[in-house]
């Protein structure tokens, strides 16, 4: 005689086995949403990083067919003055990270304040992002030029020991460069802080107003906090912005001149690759490239989110 099932448990395992084609049919829904990104992510990001890694190991002359070289390129590439020139000069202008972060937020801030006229000033600050790089680098070429608009104010009003070459001098070239590519790019900051400032209650910030909290101890000690996630993504993506970013204005304002003064990795990488016709060396630069933006972006998410979530 054939044994019969516990009635729970038979109705248990059919419950379990009417539910398996759901499960199956949510797994397939979410399958289909993360396949095409998956397919573009390795497309447009593994394949051609694997590609650079592959070429950096060839030696390509010219239009020569390339040869395997091994290490090669990267030993050039450490004993070429101007690959360390390069990367000095990327840390220079990484060091005014701390200004990309900061100047974007006080705006935001006092926008979301409604300081008078905050509704133009919020259209105004995000106009220059609206600008393509390269334009924006053809019009400051004519501001900063030595007898450009700058100068000529700052020798009208009495300031003329202030008129000097922007793009010419060995320092100033550099931090001319880094100005003119926040001044673009600010406006996006501008942006994202509103959108993080929408979330915090007004409330909070009247009660510490009202417990004599002036404006920078109100940015300082009340947003700062509240606002670390966006402050954390803002820092990654400013990081971005001054390593990888900046080839259109480098080559719109100074070309990496005078000397290597303005002469970042990137653009590096486009005149060893394109003017030089050396792929493999070209290639290694940009995977070091790689490493370096990828070394910094994790010392600014430690610093911006681990470090900054652990209780004081």
């Amino acid at each position: 005689m054939a044994e019969l099932a516990h009635p729970a448990t038979g109705a248990a395992r059919t419950h379990a086995g009417a539910k398996r084609p759901w499960i199956r049919r949510d797994m397939l829904v979410a399958a289909l949403f993360v396949l095409p990104g998956l397919a573009l992510a390795i497309l447009f990001k593994l394949v051609p990083l694997v590609r650079t890694v592959w070429l950096s190991l060839q030696e390509t002359r010219g239009f020569e067919d390339p040869a395997f070289a091994g290490l090669a390129n990267y030993r050039t590439m450490l004993d070429d003055p101007a690959v360390h020139d390069s990367f000095r000069n990327a840390l220079i202008a990484f060091a005014t990270l701390p200004v990309w972060i900061i100047l974007p937020l006080v705006l935001a801030f006092l926008l979301f304040q409604k300081t008078p006229g905050w509704k133009f000033f919020r259209a105004a600050f995000f106009l220059p992002y609206m600008i393509a790089p390269i334009v924006v680098g053809i019009m400051f070429r004519q501001i900063l030029a030595p007898d450009g608009p700058l100068n000529a104010l700052l020798r009208t009003i009495g300031l003329a020991p202030l008129a000097i070459e922007w793009l010419n001098g060995p320092t100033s070239a550099l931090l001319s460069l880094t100005a003119v590519a926040l001044w673009s790019f600010f406006g996006l900051g501008v942006l994202t802080y509103l959108s993080g400032l929408s979330t915090v209650s007004e409330e909070v910030v009247e009660a510490a107003k009202l417990d004599g909290a002036g404006f920078w101890r109100l940015l300082f000690h009340i947003i700062m906090p509240l606002l670390k996630p966006v402050i954390g993504y803002w820092a990654v993506l400013c990081t971005s912005g001054i390593l990888i970013w900046m080839f259109p204005l480098i080559y719109a304002l100074t070309k990496g001149g005078p000397g290597t003064a303005t002469v970042l990795p990137e653009f590096l990488v486009f005149t060893t690759t394109f003017q030089f016709l050396d792929r493999g060396l070209g290639a290694a630069i940009g995977m070091a490239l790689f490493v370096f933006v990828a070394l910094v972006s994790a010392f600014v998410v430690r610093r911006m989110y681990v470090e900054g979530a652990k209780p004081k």
